[in-house]
């Protein structure tokens, strides 16, 4: 009996988890995978300016390395390498014509660069300045991912009221219909006017159907959005409605445009590591050597210090160019900046005006829908009473359904551009007052 009672429960439809848009906010920026991939990104950017900081550490380097010959400045320094050379080895045959000798060596080598004369740290500025491209790059990703969850959130709600109101409305037409059949029985209306209203439902459901479809892959995208399972289903919770007040505004703060900047000081990097390109380099070397005619004995342990200094005197002119390149991009990441810095002026703008365009047209609406509830109510007892004709009744509910649809999308473009304008300025973030 257990058996069959949990196979029942497993049977039955999970509840589906209720989601504010805070909370579908926040999911997204957790479980994204583009979010992911980018703040992967900037973990390796981290990582260059350590790679870049091993420059100032020593490098220790072991070689084993095993030769052999009959080379006679071979086998003469390999024997002075291996403390086995002796009187014998100056007469002018064993130098001549040496027997052949092995020789073992191994080699400990230190280095250390003492002084680069700023190339280590032209390099370290690049790799900060590439951290902070990517956690912009970063920031650029998650107001798209926010903007973007809103809009298949927002577009879900829409589809599924733009539904119900065209059930609602269904409904009323039934209820036209069933009065034309009266009417029709009485003798006071004609086969027409029910086979008009029966066209007239055939659109209302073709209606539904469309928004239902609609709400179905919003759902889906939704799910993209918050890198979940496409099927999951969620309640949605935060209603289609009129913000309660517009936010103050904030200072700009895209990331576009610091990105752009960010290029302009990479490009001055540059140029700072051509000139080191051109100063000296002032280092320390050891080595340890060991040289052995057999792996484990006869042989001797040598060792050399230095100092060095490297002073690449003539490049070809290849320094030069690659700071006339930096030249140029630091010019053009300046002109990017003041051009990317009009155009976000410019959207905030146009949300601006579509934020009060979706105002005055859901209040419009309002005043519609009751004028058109007023007429349907007035042609429905003119129609009963033979004053008026089906097609205007038929014609009036159109127009009601067609004012409530033109409302809701009023009250999602009032939603989404109150949105798409923090997102504008850049402030948009998982806590805004706009998405609550």
């Amino acid at each position: 009996m257990q058996k069959y009672i949990l196979a029942a429960l497993l049977t039955l439809p999970l509840a589906a988890a209720d989601l504010s848009l805070i909370d579908a906010a926040k999911l997204a920026l957790a479980d994204n995978p583009s979010l992911a991939a980018s703040r992967h990104m900037e973990k390796a950017a981290a990582t260059r300016v350590q790679q870049i900081e091993t420059a100032r550490r020593p490098r220790v380097q072991f070689q084993e390395s095993a030769q052999g010959g009959n080379n006679p400045g071979y086998v003469f320094s390999s024997l002075l390498t291996q403390r086995q050379f002796s009187a014998a080895n100056f007469a002018v045959p064993a130098l001549v014509r040496p027997d052949p000798l092995q020789n073992f060596q191994s080699q400990l080598a230190a280095e250390q660069t003492v002084y680069d004369f700023g190339r280590t740290n032209a390099r370290r500025r690049e790799a900060q300045t590439g951290i902070q491209l990517t956690a912009a790059e970063t920031r650029r990703r998650e107001l798209d991912i926010l903007t973007q969850t809103a809009r298949v959130y927002y577009g879900i709600q829409l589809a599924e009221a733009a539904a119900t109101a065209a059930e609602q409305a269904l409904k009323s037409v039934e209820a036209t219909r069933d009065r034309a059949i009266a009417l029709r029985n009485a003798q006071m209306a004609t086969d027409a006017d029910v086979l008009a209203v029966e066209v007239h439902l055939a659109t209302a459901k073709e209606e539904i159907i469309r928004r239902r479809q609609q709400a179905e892959v919003a759902r889906a995208a939704l799910n993209q959005s918050l890198g979940q399972p496409l099927e999951t289903v969620y309640t949605l919770t935060t209603p289609l409605t009129a913000p309660l007040s517009e936010k103050a505004e904030a200072p700009t703060n895209r990331p576009e445009v610091k990105m752009a900047s960010l290029q302009e000081e990479l490009a001055k990097s540059k140029s700072e590591q051509a000139a080191a390109m051109l100063r000296p380099e002032i280092g320390l070397r050891f080595l340890l050597e060991a040289d052995r005619q057999n792996f484990v004995n006869k042989g001797g342990v040598n060792w050399v210090a230095m100092g060095t200094f490297k002073w690449n005197l003539f490049d070809g002119g290849l320094a030069r160019q690659m700071r006339a390149e930096a030249g140029h991009s630091a010019a053009s990441a300046a002109s990017e900046t003041r051009a990317l810095t009009s155009a976000v002026e410019l959207q905030i703008r146009q949300a601006d005006s579509a934020i009060k365009g979706a105002a005055a047209r859901e209040a419009v609406t309002q005043a519609t829908i009751a004028q058109a509830k007023e007429t349907i109510r007035i042609l429905r007892n003119r129609y009963g009473a033979g004053l008026a004709n089906v097609t205007e009744v038929l014609r009036a509910e159109a127009a009601l359904l067609e004012a409530e649809t033109r409302r809701l999308a009023a009250l999602h473009d009032q939603r989404i551009a109150r949105i798409e304008r923090e997102a504008a300025a850049g402030n948009l973030t998982g806590d805004s007052n706009v998405l609550r």
